[in-house]
């Protein structure tokens, strides 16, 4: 059984083998418990897209988002008289 340490703020950090051993990451959320005097923590599923966020890259290495404000700036530009 391992053990951990409630800081001043109410926080615990999960042990690095129990992390690792259900995949747990920077960001991952939990479902929390109280089941007959004791805390039960399970692990919420990520949300599919949520995963996705920041793998989409162009082949130059620009930002998706900052080509999108150059286009939107652009139509601007030729809608302007």
């Amino acid at each position: 059984m391992q053990k951990v340490v409630i800081s001043e703020k109410g926080q615990i950090c999960l042990p690095a083998a129990i992390r690792k051993k259900l995949g747990l990451q920077k960001g991952d959320r939990l479902a929390i418990e109280e089941a007959d005097g004791a805390i039960v923590l399970h692990p919420l599923p990520r949300h599919p897209l949520l995963a996705l966020r920041g793998k989409l890259k162009t082949p130059d290495g620009a930002k998706l988002t900052e080509l999108l404000l150059q286009e939107r700036l652009a139509d601007r530009e030729r809608e302007q008289p």
